[in-house]
């Protein structure tokens, strides 16, 4: 099995490529941030983790992990958001390995979508890594418009990611995604089968 990885900042349209590429290629498609969702509930071995580590006030009504309050308590708090991500990262990264390991003698390819693509090392686990780059201008005003995101909040999102210079250098492949659907496809396309 072929692995690509898919990556870019907050706002780039990766997940949308992602789905993309995938249902182009025939791929298997694996997306951190919901993986990331899935170590979080009971049961799983992040759970008591982050229940240890934040308290029990996190819980709604069915003892599950409320993320409206866990995100409450960590995104005003860098101490708290990097202990958050000292639990989650891992449990993702482990459940990712053994997925690609179990299936790297079968044939196509999986598409690996993450936003912290080489901050997590989950880049070793590609072969290789493609970049979705829309200039930071566009990112803002699809947040605000898409999700409501404040011009301050878009900011601090940003600040803390990988500056594009860093995803130009280590990624293999970028791919512009400042127009329509049927253009980012095409994008796609000619890289796949070029």
């Amino acid at each position: 099995m072929y692995v690509i990885g898919l990556t870019g900042g907050v706002g780039s349209g990766k997940t949308e490529a992602a789905n993309m590429l995938a249902e182009i290629a025939g791929a298997q498609l694996l997306i951190a941030d919901e993986l990331g969702h899935q170590v979080m509930k009971k049961g799983e071995e992040g759970y008591q983790k982050i229940v240890e580590c934040f308290g029990y006030g996190i819980l709604d009504g069915q003892g599950e992990i409320a993320r409206d309050k866990l995100s409450g308590l960590v995104f005003s708090n860098e101490d708290k958001l990097k202990e958050l991500n000292a639990i989650i990262h891992p449990a993702v990264k482990d459940y990712l390995e053994a997925y690609i390991s179990e299936r790297k003698e079968e044939a196509g390819y999986l598409v690996l979508e993450t936003a912290l693509m080489f901050e997590t090392g989950c880049d070793l686990l590609c072969d290789e890594v493609w970049y979705v780059y829309v200039p930071s201008s566009l990112r803002k005003e699809r947040l605000a418009s898409q999700r409501g995101y404040s011009p301050q909040k878009c900011e601090g999102i940003m600040e803390k990611q990988f500056s594009e210079e860093e995803f130009f250098r280590r990624c293999r492949h970028v791919i512009k995604n400042d127009g329509s659907l049927l253009e980012l496809e095409q994008k796609l396309r000619e890289l796949l089968f070029s």
